[in-house]
């Protein structure tokens, strides 16, 4: 692109906005992952001529071209965001909001990875994987509420884009499977289904320029879909790692986990997934105390989210969690928002619930009822991120979540 004129750096300045030079810099170094794409395309159509199943793929093909398609879908993701921005605020192209400078950023650093895993597969038979490096994550969102309109639209195009080579990629790997594999590709074919599923809705919800609650509700539906192509699409590029994920999920040690009573049963705690460090204050807390009697009364599956707390503890007795801790020592805290969780960091691969959490990773669990009453639907789901300091959040039912005017 030209280099900004003296006015766009101006107004750019005015309105705190970060040079994205290093960005479009990403940008065109990516840009080889579609030829790289089609390359696997050509390899995946060779396999089946030569009657290979997807499900028997040689691990390096697998894991050359399930890295291809994470390098693919963050390329996609990076591009869109910037193509939003700029088409939203021509007048300051080649800058970018913070956040928006943050998110790409991130999408664009780990394209550079899954490239060179890619290229390391496609030339060494012995390459791999250290063990739940596969499937990954999407990278975390920026912590901003809400996302900023440009980031809906460039998730949508994004979204439209995974969908399209998803299907074309599952409607392949249905021809070539064998009988053999029937079962195996019905399990894979219900994640699929699933994620297509999330997809559809989000882009039917989808309105440009919708009113802020609408925006945010769409939001919450489209950062769903994005986050379960990315995992899906991986799994169709290597179809073994349907088993490797099963394997995870069920690594043993729930065992070791202290059945926890439910609301209604002898013994129920409502605080027993608040971080103990912060539970003794909130227990004082008249309101919190409302709030959290109002968060398990509103919730449709309790059981789902003692669940995920569960899922941390047993990661906690073996040693593959901890709480989260600044570089200068002290514990990071708890989230802003119900049941006022711990922040947790993996200290190796792990799967709580349905997400995998990579090591490093800081991570959270929120269960709200935040305005379930006026429409909006319960949320529970594990949080990736860096996480600051907040003030707490009473997460009141009867009100819309907050929002930036």
């Amino acid at each position: 692109m030209e280099r900004p004129d003296v006015w766009t750096r101006v107004r750019a300045t005015l309105r705190g906005e970060q040079n994205a030079e290093t960005l479009y810099a990403y940008r065109r170094a990516g840009a080889t992952v579609h030829e790289l794409l089609d390359a696997a395309e050509r390899r995946r159509f060779e396999l089946a001529a030569a009657g290979v199943s997807p499900f028997a793929m040689a691990k390096p093909v697998g894991l050359e071209l399930a890295s291809i398609w994470n390098a693919f879908a963050l390329q996609t993701l990076g591009d869109r965001m910037l193509q939003a921005d700029e088409t939203a605020d021509p007048g300051t192209v080649g800058f970018v909001p913070p956040v928006t400078f943050g998110q790409v950023q991130g999408y664009y650093e780990q394209v550079q990875r899954w490239l060179a895993y890619a290229s390391q597969a496609a030339h060494d038979p012995g390459f791999s994987l250290p063990a739940g490096t596969l499937p990954a994550p999407l990278p975390a969102w920026s912590p901003v509420e809400p996302c900023p309109r440009p980031h809906l639209d460039a998730m949508m195009a994004a979204l439209q884009a995974m969908r399209l080579h998803a299907e074309a990629v599952m409607h392949e790997l249905e021809k070539a499977t064998p009988e053999a594999d029937a079962q195996k590709l019905a399990r894979l074919r219900g994640q699929v289904a699933q994620a297509l599923s999330k997809g559809d809705y989000a882009a039917r919800m989808y309105t440009p320029g919708a009113s802020q609650a609408l925006h945010e509700q769409i939001e919450e539906h489209a950062k769903a879909a994005v986050e379960e192509l990315y995992r899906v699409g991986q799994l169709i590029s290597y179809p073994a790692l349907l088993d490797q994920q099963r394997s995870l999920r069920q690594t043993p040690a729930q065992p070791n986990v202290v059945p926890v009573a439910l609301p209604g049963e002898p013994g129920f705690d409502p605080w027993i997934m608040t971080d103990p460090s912060a539970a003794p204050h909130l227990r004082r807390d008249t309101r919190a105390g409302q709030v959290i009697a109002e968060m398990w009364a509103l919730d449709p599956n309790p059981r789902e989210s003692v669940g995920l707390w569960q899922d941390i503890q047993a990661a906690m007795k073996r040693g593959d969690v901890r709480y989260a801790h600044y570089a200068s020592g002290p514990r990071v805290g708890h989230y802003f928002c119900t049941p006022w969780a711990a922040i947790y960091e993996a200290v190796r691969p792990v799967v709580i619930g349905a997400t995998p959490v990579p090591p490093k990773q800081r991570f959270t669990i929120e269960c709200a009822a935040e305005g379930v009453r006026v429409g909006y639907p319960f949320k529970r789901e594990v949080v990736l991120g860096d996480f600051r300091p907040a003030q707490l959040d009473y997460c009141d039912p009867d009100a819309p979540p907050p929002h930036d005017d």
